[in-house]
């Protein structure tokens, strides 16, 4: 108990000069500052607040220019790549027949080339048969000379024989062409005669000839005994229908 009254004596000393009255009103002495506290932590984020009024419109007070002239046209591009060709589109519908045309101008047949031969009398020229003597021989297509037959005009034409022999006999049919240097042998006839006893060899073809083809018979130098000239052995050839030069063979 000794301190409490300790205590309280000393507080009983001291507590009259801590508190002052003026009047009726007390007030106690001002103490020193304290220490200032350390910050506190950031409060919590606020609601968002309303959205506030528009604001009032602004209008501009520039004036408005006039329209500027056209710039010059800018150099032209390079041009692009070429595209793929699209694909075909379908075939459209048949056009409407045309008028007929005015009618062609009559032939003159006399104008027309009549190329035909015959000719007969073989005789040998090396290995060629050379009929040395015509019964025909329109528009002189046929030369007893050399025994050739020359295309006068672009056609088809067909080529016979009938030759009498006495023995073995082969006769080959050959064609050379006006821009070629050499002529070829096309077909070959033979005949086997063992009793040499007079025997026909003969063959015949169709040909599509150009302008300046010659057409002649060979024979060989084993196969070529031929009857006398006097018998009746005959070479012949004439156009079945002409045709133009620009169609092909």
């Amino acid at each position: 108990m000794e301190p409490f009254w300790v205590f309280f004596a000393i507080f009983m000393v001291g507590f009259p000069n801590l508190i002052r009255c003026q009047s009726d009103n007390c007030f106690a002495v001002k103490g020193e500052s304290g220490v200032m506290g350390r910050p506190g932590r950031d409060g919590r984020p606020g609601q968002k607040g309303d959205r506030g009024d528009p604001g009032t419109p602004v209008h501009s007070v520039g004036l408005t220019g006039s329209k500027g002239d056209a710039g010059d046209p800018g150099t032209p591009g390079e041009p692009g790549n070429v595209g793929y060709m699209g694909p075909e589109g379908p075939t459209g519908p048949p056009g409407d027949q045309g008028p007929p045309g005015s009618k062609g101008s009559m032939a003159d047949t006399k104008a027309e080339h009549r190329a035909a031969f015959s000719a007969v009398k073989p005789k040998f020229n090396e290995n060629r048969l050379v009929f040395s003597q015509t019964i025909t021989n329109q528009d002189n297509v046929y030369d007893i000379q050399s025994g050739e037959f020359t295309c006068k005009e672009p056609g088809y034409y067909y080529f016979t024989f009938q030759v009498v022999s006495m023995g073995d006999l082969c006769l080959h049919i050959w064609m050379k062409r006006n821009k070629e240097k050499e002529g070829k042998k096309l077909l070959s006839f033979c005949d086997r005669n063992q009793r040499s006893q007079p025997q026909v060899n003969s063959g015949g073809s169709v040909l599509n000839l150009e302008r300046g083809d010659k057409v002649w018979i060979e024979t060989d130098a084993k196969n070529r005994r031929i009857a006398a000239p006097d018998t009746s052995s005959i070479f012949s050839g004439f156009l079945l229908f002409p045709r133009s030069d620009e169609e092909s063979r």
